[in-house]
Parts: structure tokens; C-alpha cells; sequence
């Protein structure tokens, strides 16, 4: 392939460089340049997914087994459920939040005026 492409020169941390060169003799990578040029391919080759529109989640063998089945049973689609349960669980949180923080602002509104005199023990 050379001389068939431009030159591109570019920095990388040096731990990136031994990765590269670890890949080096795998899958016909003959040298650094196979292994970036085929990893560019890869890159540009997968759908573009701007910030945070994309997560890729390891749901391990259990959790992957259950919600299949629960999305067989009640014919869902796993995206849906995995984003509803997200949905929930940060509604859940933040309403803990909001109730912690209240109970917090008070307790510290009540020490404030015990401090200052202002309530009757």
C-alpha cells in the first residue's frame, strides 16, 4: 500500500505506540502503519453517534439471560427497557436527594436559631 496513499504524521502517548506494536504480526498486520490504517477503517466504518446518544453496557450472562426473557415475555425491546430503567432509577435518586436535602436545610435552620437564641427548649 505504499505510495498509494498520502503521509500522515500524527503523536500518540507512547503507551499507544507498544499497543500498536503489540498488534504488529496479528490478522496480516505487517507493521504500525496496517495496524493504524486498519483501525481508521474500523473507526470510520461504525455509525456516528454524536455524545452521549450511544452507551455500550456489559450486562454479564445473568442479567443479559433475565432481560431477554423479560423482554420475550412482555415484548419489549431491550433498549426501551434499559432506557426506562434509567429513567426511573434517576428519578428515584433524585427524589431521595430533594427529600434528604430538605430534611437537611431544616435540621440546619433549626440549629442556626438554637444558636441564635431564637427557639424555646
Amino acid at each position: 500500500m505504499a505510495g498509494q496513499s498520502p503521509m500522515v504524521s500524527l503523536r500518540i502517548p507512547e503507551d499507544h505506540l507498544l499497543e500498536l506494536e503489540r498488534r504488529v504480526g496479528f490478522d496480516g498486520m505487517r507493521n504500525r502503519s496496517d495496524v493504524i490504517r486498519e483501525a481508521v477503517r474500523q473507526y470510520l466504518s461504525s455509525p456516528y453517534h454524536p455524545p452521549g446518544t450511544r452507551v455500550e453496557v456489559d450486562l454479564g450472562p445473568d442479567l443479559s439471560a433475565r432481560l431477554g426473557d423479560f423482554c420475550l415475555i412482555h415484548g419489549e425491546k431491550m433498549d426501551v427497557v434499559l432506557r426506562y430503567a434509567a429513567r426511573e432509577h434517576i428519578a428515584r435518586h433524585t427524589a431521595d436527594d430533594a427529600t434528604i436535602d430538605s430534611a437537611l436545610k431544616m435540621r440546619l435552620e433549626e440549629l442556626r436559631k438554637r444558636a441564635n437564641g431564637s427557639v424555646e427548649e
